[in-house]
């Protein structure tokens, strides 16, 4: 079942497998971490499916409309956070803290890489991916993955993404080759997700999704955490919370010794 990163799944879109990973001189287990779009198109096997893979917990990232729009179809079995990244909570006005320091972050950027640094920012996002962070924590079995997903499985999903491998100790290269991968993945998506794409809950999310994963939002990403926090463990002990003892616990339940699935 599922043989490869990108898992084949009947419905599902931009659903993956971060299992192998390297971190460090370990690696992300298999059956543990997974990210994904949209799971509104599941039927009742390929959610019984996914829940026999290990799918314990979904955290899903989208807008109450989206949420509302396109329900997550999962067996009763899997545990359903809603947990939306949007609206954000913070006001970036010209005269504002937090609008001059978007403004600094974001100099050369575009519309784009704005809201990925706004999701690093924002008092609301922060806290929903501290939250996320509590849930990989409170999720101890070894064979209990947590799946995390927005609509495309690209930006609000990439960006976690992003947080969780660097709190694992993952480099960035591989982290913006997981970033990047979204793209091969969404070439042409199928007819049943091609609505949710162009036209979702909210024209801001339409717009996101318009977009391929650009190289320029991953580097915005990184060079902000590396300009104001000096490293990822930084950013995640100030903005989200995390503890030294957090970070050593995540790296006990989501690393192993071999990059081999089991």
């Amino acid at each position: 079942m599922f043989p490869t990163r990108v898992l084949s799944l009947p419905n599902a879109l931009n659903l993956r497998e971060l299992g192998g990973y390297p971190a460090g001189e370990r690696f992300i287990a298999w059956h543990k971490l997974l990210r994904s779009g949209t799971l509104g198109h599941l039927d009742r096997s390929a959610g019984v499916e996914l829940a026999g893979y290990g799918v314990s917990t979904v955290v899903d990232l989208r807008t109450r409309g989206e949420q509302t729009t396109r329900p997550d179809q999962l067996p009763r079995t899997v545990r359903y956070r809603p947990m939306s990244v949007y609206p954000f909570a913070d006001h970036y006005g010209r005269f504002t803290k937090a609008g001059r320091r978007l403004r600094r972050a974001t100099r050369t950027g575009n519309a784009m890489t704005t809201t990925y640094v706004q999701m690093l920012m924002d008092t609301h996002a922060r806290q929903v991916f501290a939250d996320l962070f509590a849930i990989l924590l409170a999720t101890t079995g070894p064979r209990q993955a947590v799946l995390f997903h927005c609509t495309a499985g690209k930006d609000r999903t990439g960006v976690a993404a992003i947080m969780i491998e660097a709190a694992l100790g993952v480099p960035a290269a591989t982290q913006r080759e997981d970033y990047l991968l979204t793209n091969l993945v969404l070439e042409r998506p199928g007819e049943f997700a091609h609505a949710d794409l162009t036209q979702g809950a909210s024209a801001f999310v339409n717009q996101m999704n318009a977009h391929t994963a650009e190289v320029a939002n991953f580097t915005a990403v990184q060079d902000f955490v590396t300009t104001n926090y000096g490293a990822w463990p930084a950013y995640l002990h100030q903005a989200l919370g995390l503890s030294a003892q957090d970070l050593t616990d995540l790296r006990r339940l989501y690393l192993t010794d071999s990059p081999e699935p089991r």
